[in-house]
């Protein structure tokens, strides 16, 4: 009986107070102040084999810099590699390595990249990282919501109603 006793006590003492709006130190804004928020890439099985997670902005505005952060882990050959591009329009730099659009990852240690990326048009927009080891290749894009994060379509013909009733674009064709 005096282990039961026991319990319940240890029991009681592991419960989060409900009182005077203690909650447990898992809350949600507690972990948003503790620092980025970490997403893992899609990995494909045949790919470099090396892992890319990212923390990026919640929204980013066209023409501002924001700062995105890349951490590899993964990497057994000494010849590892991460390229990246820039989203259409836009830019990167880095304090440390410039304007260098690759860097080596070093083998056995996790590496992360600090990128400065300015966007350059409001929608949705794609940093393309490329990581490679052992002669394999992987390619990902790491979204980015710029400004309403809203997907734009160009629209290149006009729009025009058959006889019929049916709407139709018409697109231009382009000679060879």
């Amino acid at each position: 009986m005096s282990w039961l006793l026991a319990l319940a006590g240890s029991a009681a003492l592991s419960l989060p107070a409900q009182a005077g709006g203690m909650g447990p130190t898992t809350d949600r804004a507690a972990n948003k102040a503790a620092g980025p928020q970490w997403k893992t890439a899609a990995a494909k099985h045949n790919g470099s084999g090396i892992r890319l997670d990212y923390s990026v902005p919640t929204a980013m505005l066209p023409g501002r810099t924001g700062s995105v952060q890349l951490r590899f882990g993964g990497v057994t050959g000494d010849d590892a590699r991460v390229e990246w591009r820039a989203p259409a329009g836009g830019s990167v730099s880095s304090a440390v390595h410039g304007t260098a659009t690759s860097v080596a990852l070093p083998r056995g240690q996790a590496t992360t990249l600090f990128l400065d990326v300015t966007p350059a048009a409001d929608g949705m927009a794609y940093l393309d990282v490329f990581t490679s080891q052992g002669g394999r290749t992987s390619a990902q894009s790491v979204p980015l919501k710029v400004g309403s994060g809203a997907v734009v379509l160009k629209r290149d013909g006009a729009a025009q109603t058959m006889p019929s009733g049916e709407k139709v674009i018409s697109l231009p064709s382009t000679p060879k």
